[in-house]
């Protein structure tokens, strides 16, 4: 009742959490503004409160270049970066650190940034950069972006299909005690076994699709999907083109009709409950219908148009994340 009634104070619009967008190494690489409209990227503030965003979990990304040496550097530059922009907002985006902000955002239209590292080459054996980036509004963590490090290996190259290593298993338990999320969307499927025996809190692959329907090692096997869902967790759709169809390069490759078969795959297989959105905005290629966050109404339409009702849509757009993101972070 209460998230209805949230919903409705928006317009009547369903409102969005997005679970990966890659938009603070976008504004790093192009010198944009987030809170000014642009043609460039994907995603910033107008165009994704008129998309109907109401959060996104806001990744921060090493590039290759700045590893080992630099990661801890390049880390607190994009915390920064967030901070900054959040302070210039004037109140229309804040720093999501409790599900009661989550729920605000919902409530209000306010926007919601969830800090999020994808990858853990900034934290030290001994954790202490994660127990500080807690206090700084962490609330989301890969284990890795599809290489390897001292805690896990990705999907990448270098994948030696070796699971978590004892650093890794340990990392697992104090996010678990924090209440940090874990991600597997670029571990290596050992890995992802490991992460899923290790935690007792409900685990997500944040933006990875159905290798049944697109055989690419980013995307994910039945047994890995029906396992999340076992474990309470969720997957968040990725729209990256080549993620929903094997071979696809360009935009005009993907339809919505193809990113919305995953969603259908992924419910048979399971249940409406283990969806969500996890578009990669900023970081992948979008199909021409989603070129952009302002037009994810397409896709709720689209999804009107293949037989989805207004419950399902809704654990889609924000429901499911927020029940996850809520145990979670649960003290």
């Amino acid at each position: 009742m209460t998230m209805t009634v949230a919903a409705e104070s928006r317009g009547g619009a369903i409102p969005i959490i997005d679970g990966h967008t890659d938009y603070l190494l976008s504004l790093r690489e192009t010198g944009r503004d987030f809170l000014t409209e642009s043609t460039v990227g994907h995603v910033d503030l107008p165009r994704a409160l008129r998309g109907g965003l109401c959060a996104m979990l806001s990744a921060v990304y090493i590039p290759s270049d700045w590893l080992p040496e630099g990661a801890l550097s390049y880390t607190i530059n994009a915390i920064d970066r967030l901070n900054t922009i959040i302070q210039r907002s004037n109140g229309r985006i804040v720093l999501v650190r409790e599900i009661a902000d989550l729920q605000r955002c919902i409530r209000e239209g306010i926007f919601g940034a969830i800090l999020h590292y994808e990858g853990a080459e900034a934290i030290d054996p001994d954790f202490c950069f994660l127990r500080l980036s807690y206090q700084l509004g962490l609330r989301s963590l890969g284990l890795t972006w599809s290489r390897p490090n001292i805690f896990a290996e990705g999907v990448g190259p270098l994948n030696r299909e070796r699971g978590l290593t004892q650093l890794g298993r340990e990392l697992v338990r104090e996010c678990n005690r924090l209440g940090i999320l874990l991600d597997v969307s670029h571990l290596n499927e050992a890995g992802f076994w490991d992460v899923l025996e290790y935690s007792q809190k409900p685990v997500v692959a944040s933006h990875s699709n159905a290798r049944a329907l697109c055989p690419v090692e980013r995307n994910l096997t039945d047994d890995q999907i029906r396992a999340l869902h076992q474990k309470g967790g969720v997957i968040g759709i990725n729209f990256h083109v080549g993620f929903l169809v094997e071979g696809a390069t360009r935009p005009e490759d993907v339809s919505l009709n193809q990113l919305i078969d995953h969603i259908d795959y992924i419910v048979g297989l399971t249940s409406i409950e283990t969806v969500a959105l996890g578009s990669d905005f900023d970081g992948a290629t979008m199909p021409s219908e989603l070129a952009d966050a302002a037009k994810l109404p397409a896709l709720i339409a689209a999804l009107q148009q293949r037989g989805y009702d207004e419950v399902a849509i809704r654990k889609l757009c924000y429901e499911n994340w927020l029940r996850v993101l809520g145990a979670v972070w649960a003290a």
